[in-house]
């Protein structure tokens, strides 16, 4: 089926949206915490594009082409995090009345709470490839193997 060969492609532009933000975007926040230095949400630069149609489209299809049980769950992992992250960390980004202090510490939150992500997104991308190898059936089980002609 054409989309389960989509599933792989799209959670990789979710993997490295998330893999930018994680080397470069927040030890930048790190290094100069300032307060409401985060662009708008659809602001060009946004981290948006990173996740909207893309990330969830993906998730949508792994879940349609049923995936490995373990791939689904590193995927739940992902977006239960970072929607923790975008719904109470990141308005501290965008709120120039907070400290530098805070901003730094949040940007703490962010570090590990993406690195999280980063790696449930990584892991799942893995495990969806290793079952498409194995030519698993659908929910992750392997196939049996074909009978040999007598």
């Amino acid at each position: 089926m054409i989309f389960s060969r989509l599933v792989v492609p799209l959670l990789s532009m979710w993997f490295f949206g998330n893999l930018y933000e994680q080397v470069v975007w927040n030890p930048q926040l790190l290094a100069d915490p300032r307060p409401g230095s985060l662009v708008g949400v659809f602001a060009a630069g946004s981290p948006v594009y990173y996740y909207l149609p893309w990330g969830p489209l993906g998730v949508v299809l792994a879940v349609v082409t049923r995936a490995p049980w373990p791939a689904l769950g590193c995927l739940a992992v992902s977006i239960a995090m970072k929607i923790l992250l975008i719904t109470q960390v990141n308005p501290v980004f965008r709120d120039p009345a907070v400290s530098r202090e805070v901003v730094h510490d949040h940007a703490v939150l962010w570090a590990f709470g993406n690195g999280v992500v980063v790696i449930a997104v990584g892991a799942a991308i893995l495990l969806v490839q290793r079952a498409a190898r194995r030519g698993a059936t659908p929910g992750g089980r392997p196939s049996a193997a074909p009978a040999r002609p007598s």
